[in-house]
């Protein structure tokens, strides 16, 4: 009878090491899906995606709720913002139910976040300060630095910068108490945000620079997009555009590989307006209506006004009045149509600015409260009296709100009308066309037809070396690559991490630059399928994307000159990349009808891509002999 207790103690003693370890491998699995989420939120959905079927299979409900969060979060990033709510929302409920204060924190922060975009700055700054009531109350520095960096952005919002730049200087001093480094270049870039709205054009490149170089640091490519953004619109405001447009490309092509398609419109309609000052008229022309169509696909009204006022400004330079006058209609119609939403966001601000001034009176009115008990000989009276000063004053504040809000939808009206007449009288009085019908030399170059490759790495083999191994075979194999695309006359952009972007008919257009391209493909594969085969300690599997189409070349820079290429080519080539598979290379359907009599190709099918249409791919098979 004693063994067989012995022999169920030890039993059970080893149940629970295993589900313990379970636990612990489910909280591992969560954080290195949590630390992409900056760098590649999709590949982060994926990972928590796997986390949460595993957790629950488990029936461990921290790290169940903790992927699901993380679901909510990548979705966040990739602007899937209604099922990012459903799921942070999901995972908050699963929190309070099991008592997780840490997590649910972090889940109330980007609840914030999800009103803050919407223009529900109440419920925002009510969200933050829950997550930071929390994180007080059990030490957690990570979700405080969270919460006050919230608030913050709340205080700027609403005009009140010494406030905001107080609770972002306590939000980065926080962070570094707790050496959380991903935070840093968040808050470094929002207090480059306030230079940026004072006009401190010097202070606020300083510190985007440095949340460039913090966001190298710890991975967080979506922040050092934006900071690239914020770069591109500041040397455009000083009138540099070759610097302007540096920085713009930089930002797209960051925005492309994190996913961010609504940043990347937004990007181009930048670019857009950048190639208009710079009289490129077609170009920009070109760019503004693939973010107008972005627009209507995705019902977001700004960016359709924004890019509609491009294209009315470029036709009218142009020279072409019909086309101007098209737009011009169209601009307004949609400012009118946003009118209202923007009235919804004011009125929401004034709220919370009356919220708070209420908080201030209310303080004001305890303090005298005790004031008068500690001074009987005021009496009743003038205790009386005072509180019926506060009441007329809050009443006074609340009217002179309302009044506030009239006057300025009032003032919004004769604005918009003022400026629709003012742009008539400009169309009835237009300057004479201005030529634009060729790009300056040496500065921006059209190719109606090249070749894109993307080749990623997916996976490594011997992840267990050293990060200088892994660095020095990732170089090698990025060596052998340079040698091949030589040889087929393919022209290397760059590397970015480790990914590899070439581009066929670069700087001259060449006719079979696409089949040149999968000729190239296909010996780097056959390469790495060699590299796999020799059984060396550190091999790579990649994935390889291909797409045929007009894109912009153009060198950029001054000091250190930088060849780069952009356009709606290179994007579509990235998503081939992307829906693709190890080992394989995958290219779509423009390619195919270039290469179909060179290559045997297997048809895929239509392939949903994120926000974009369905697009025909091909996987390439062999050469036809």
């Amino acid at each position: 009878m004693k063994k067989f207790s012995l022999s169920l103690a030890l039993l059970f003693i080893m149940v629970l090491s295993v589900l313990a370890q379970a636990e612990k491998d489910i909280d591992q699995l969560n954080e290195q899906a949590e630390s992409m989420l900056n760098q590649n939120p999709k590949q982060s959905l994926v990972a928590a995606t796997k986390n949460r079927a595993t957790a629950e299979s488990a029936g461990y409900k921290k790290g169940m709720a903790k992927a699901i969060a993380i679901m909510g979060v990548a979705n966040y990033k990739i602007d899937e913002y209604a099922k990012a709510k459903m799921l942070i929302s999901e995972a908050a409920t699963i929190n309070e139910q099991i008592s997780d204060s840490s997590n649910l924190a972090f889940c109330k922060y980007w609840l914030g976040n999800l009103e803050l975009n919407q223009g529900q700055y109440s419920v925002a700054f009510d969200l933050y300060q829950v997550a930071d009531s929390i994180s007080v109350k059990i030490g957690d520095k990570k979700n405080l630095a969270r919460s006050l960096d919230g608030q913050a952005s709340i205080y700027e919002a609403l005009g009140e910068d010494a406030r905001a730049l107080d609770m972002y200087q306590k939000a980065l001093e926080i962070a570094k108490q707790d050496n959380f480094k991903v935070w840093y270049p968040s808050v470094i870039s929002s207090l480059g945000n306030l230079a940026f709205k004072k006009g401190n054009f010097d202070e606020a490149i300083k510190k985007y620079n440095e949340a460039v170089q913090t966001s190298d640091e710890v991975g967080n490519l979506n922040n050092k997009a934006n900071c690239y953004q914020q770069l591109a619109t500041i040397y455009y405001e000083k009138k540099d555009s070759k610097e302007a447009m540096k920085y713009i490309q930089n930002a797209m092509t960051l925005f492309q590989k994190t996913g961010s398609e609504s940043s990347f419109s937004r990007s181009r309609v930048l670019m857009a307006t950048i190639l208009v000052s710079d009289g490129n008229y077609d170009l920009a022309i070109e760019m503004a209506k693939m973010s107008l169509d972005e627009g209507k696909r995705t019902h977001e009204i700004d960016l359709q006004v924004s890019a509609a006022e491009i294209l009315y400004y470029a036709y009218l330079r142009k020279g072409d009045k019909g086309k101007a006058l098209e737009y011009h209609i169209l601009f307004h119609d949609l400012t009118e149509a946003n009118h209202d939403e923007d009235m919804a966001k004011r009125l929401a601000k004034m709220d919370l600015e009356s919220n708070f001034k209420k908080e201030r009176e209310i303080a004001k009115a305890e303090q005298a409260k005790r004031d008068t008990e500690m001074n009987a000989k005021l009496g009743q009276q003038n205790l009386v009296k005072k509180v019926s000063f506060i009441g007329i004053f809050l009443v006074s504040i609340i009217a002179g709100l309302a009044i506030f809000a009239f006057l300025q939808k009032r003032g919004d009206s004769r604005l918009i009308a003022t400026e629709k007449k003012r742009t008539d009288e400009l169309l009835r009085n237009i300057l004479p066309a201005e030529i634009a019908a060729e790009i300056k030399q040496g500065e921006y170059k059209v190719n109606n037809q090249a070749t894109v490759l993307f080749a990623d790495v997916k996976s490594i083999t011997g992840a267990g070396q050293s990060s200088a191994s892994l660095q020095a075979e990732l170089d090698q194999y990025f060596k052998t690559f340079d040698e091949i695309i030589a040889k087929h006359r393919i022209e290397k952009v760059k590397t970015i991490g480790d990914a590899y972007l070439c581009v066929s008919s670069l700087p001259v257009d060449d006719k079979d630059n696409a089949v040149n391209v999968v000729m190239a493909a296909v010996e780097m594969q056959q390469f790495v399928d060699k590299a796999k085969r020799d059984q060396n300690a550190v091999f790579f599997d990649i994935s390889i994307g291909i797409n045929t189409g007009p894109l912009i070349a153009g060198i950029v820079g001054i000091r250190k000159l930088s060849h780069d290429v952009w356009g709606d080519t290179i994007n579509v080539a990235a998503r081939m990349e992307q829906h693709g598979e190890e080992g394989k290379i995958n290219i779509s359907s423009q390619t195919f009808e270039l290469v179909k009599d060179k290559f045997n190709c297997t048809y895929r099918g239509k392939v949903e891509t994120g926000n974009r249409e369905k697009i025909d791919m091909y996987y390439v098979d062999s050469s036809i002999a």
